[in-house]
């Protein structure tokens, strides 16, 4: 009683704070380092960097979903709803911080339950965000060497290329504290991945890839256009494989490990003025996923790749235009995933993130690590996507869920009795069904993959 008691003082404390930003008051208690001068980062600034950090490569993948049965509405349906709750779950992240008044899942778990619970969380989040930023490494190395060889007709050892954007480009950004300088960048990776969901469009519209067009004869037989039986593309259509598109979704708006810190850099953060934030992020990603997704299977129908760009011509240059954009955008899309690897990593080893030293060290330290495993692995495979299917879940589903019901649990007022009480579980629990859902997909389609 004694805890609850000084945790209600703490928070009412905060929410007085909170309050007072929110009507203008200084931002002094931003998460901040060193004495810097730190004025946090704006609502329009903290929307582009959650949406960089949503959409990645894996917006191109998204087609192949539908291409693998199901129906145009059917997908953009399962994807708005997965959208409406990965935005709750992330949103709650936030008023959990608020009510707490911790910057960390760390802070949070302790909290309202113990050192343990949030060391677990914080566990969760850096096993997710190493492979998040190993993955990245691994496409800048073998894309950038692609399209060196594309554009300047020389080969070039993937590891060299990633070694020249980690000294050129990635080790600068990531060096950053001040998320609202980071926005720029998150600005221009958008404008990239928005810039291809044109490029889609307008192939779609001009019918360049349909029988007769002008590169229909210039790519291969199994990427040329195929609606099956139907002739057209399906609609309302569900089958087995929708679970497969349902995997994908379930993991596909994943930010959550960011959310304690996007809360705390806000300018004159309040839950209101994060909810706006986070509202605008979502649904930019939203249109961009959607958007991939449809230009995609309209044009390419059920012979869509993995990743639809494998399905346009080498002589399409808007093509090309649309590879290099794509990379740009993942390097981009770096600095805000190793964000939140350093920071789970500081918390977890109980240093001072704040402090200079603290922070250059554990950049260099885990950007060496990131590169060690980019330089010896050529796939991530099975561990990567087993690995996201289970960690994916929790960070996104589980661990908020349980986190609004702890808070509950010791400060009534903080959630209403149904969010608290009932939604909060409901959450988590569907977390647990889609970890154990997803991680079935997995396993079954690399049985099927090694049978053939």
């Amino acid at each position: 009683m004694a805890g609850a008691s000084a945790l209600e003082e703490h928070t009412a404390s905060s929410g007085s704070e909170g309050d007072e930003e929110d009507s203008g008051g200084a931002s002094e208690h931003c998460d901040s380092s060193d004495d810097e001068d730190f004025r946090g980062v704006s609502v329009p600034q903290t929307s582009f960097n959650i949406a960089k950090n949503i959409v990645g490569e894996g917006m191109l993948s998204l087609p192949a979903g539908l291409a693998a049965g199901t129906g145009l509405a059917t997908g953009a349906f399962l994807t708005v709803g997965f959208c409406c709750l990965m935005f709750y779950s992330f949103s709650a992240l936030g008023r959990v911080c608020h009510f707490t008044g911790e910057k960390s899942f760390v802070g949070c778990g302790r909290h309202v339950q113990g050192q343990v619970f949030g060391s677990i969380m914080a566990v969760t989040n850096v096993i997710k965000t190493i492979f998040t930023c190993t993955a990245y490494a691994m496409i800048i190395g073998k894309s950038g060497a692609e399209l060196a060889q594309f554009t300047l007709g020389m080969e070039v050892s993937r590891h060299i290329v990633y070694f020249i954007f980690l000294g050129a480009i990635l080790l600068p950004l990531c060096l950053l504290r001040d998320m609202s300088k980071l926005s720029i960048t998150s600005l221009i990776g958008l404008f990239c991945e928005a810039g291809i969901v044109v490029f889609m469009a307008v192939r779609y519209a001009d019918g360049s890839y349909q029988p007769g067009g002008f590169y229909f004869d210039k790519i291969k037989a199994k990427d040329r256009p195929d609606f099956g039986s139907l002739g057209r593309p399906a609609i309302w259509t569900t089958g087995p494989a929708t679970l497969v598109l349902i995997g994908s979704l379930s993991t596909a708006f994943l930010a959550h490990y960011n959310a304690p810190k996007f809360y705390h850099q806000l300018r004159r953060r309040s839950t209101r003025r994060f909810n706006i934030a986070v509202s605008a992020g979502f649904a930019a990603a939203l249109v961009i996923f959607l958007c991939a997704m449809a230009f995609g299977y309209l044009t390419f129908g059920k012979n869509c790749e993995g990743l639809i760009l494998s399905n346009y011509a080498v002589e399409d240059p808007l093509a090309g235009a649309s590879r290099a954009a794509i990379l740009l955008a993942v390097v981009f899309g770096f600095p805000i995933a190793f964000t939140g690897l350093r920071d789970n990593s500081t918390q977890l080893l109980g240093l001072d993130g704040g402090r200079r030293r603290v922070h250059f060290g554990m950049t260099c330290a885990l950007l060496v690590v990131i590169s060690a495993l980019c330089s010896a692995l050529d796939d991530l495979g099975l561990v990567n996507s087993l690995g996201g299917a289970i960690l994916g879940s929790l960070i996104t589903l589980v661990w908020p869920g349980l986190l609004v019901y702890l808070t509950y649990r010791q400060l009534p007022k903080s959630f209403s009795q149904l969010e608290g009480g009932i939604v909060s579980l409901l959450v988590a629990v569907l977390g647990v069904c889609l970890l154990i859902f997803g991680s079935g997909i997995i396993i079954q389609r690399r049985l099927s993959k090694a049978a053939a």
